[in-house]
């Protein structure tokens, strides 16, 4: 590689709050919402506001672990071990499960 084609790599690229949002499948109030918990730095340039998409990736990656496990967690029975739901047909026959364990 080149030296020019290296220099033209950004490690960290900053991108749009809507691109950023759209590429990690979340919307762009969460996205402001992590700036304003100061997760994520929103910067200026011109008349565009801007991300680093690498933040962006490991926060959205994070939040879906999180309510992965939340649901999870929400199934677990007393010995620590997750019920068995038999035929589950879609994710809205899980949640209702969960829902019915909470209430």
């Amino acid at each position: 590689m080149t030296n020019d084609r290296r220099d033209a790599l950004i490690r960290h690229p900053s991108v749009p709050i809507a691109a950023a949002a759209e590429l990690t499948d979340v919307d762009v109030p969460t996205v402001r919402a992590w700036a304003r918990a100061g997760s994520l730095v929103i910067e200026q340039r011109g008349d565009m506001e801007v991300v680093e998409l690498a933040r962006v990736t490991a926060l959205a990656s994070r939040r879906r672990a999180s309510r992965n496990g939340a649901l999870r967690d929400r199934l677990r029975q007393d010995d620590g071990t997750v019920a068995v739901l038999g035929e589950l047909v879609n994710i809205a026959d899980l949640q209702d499960r969960a829902r019915e364990r909470e209430g």
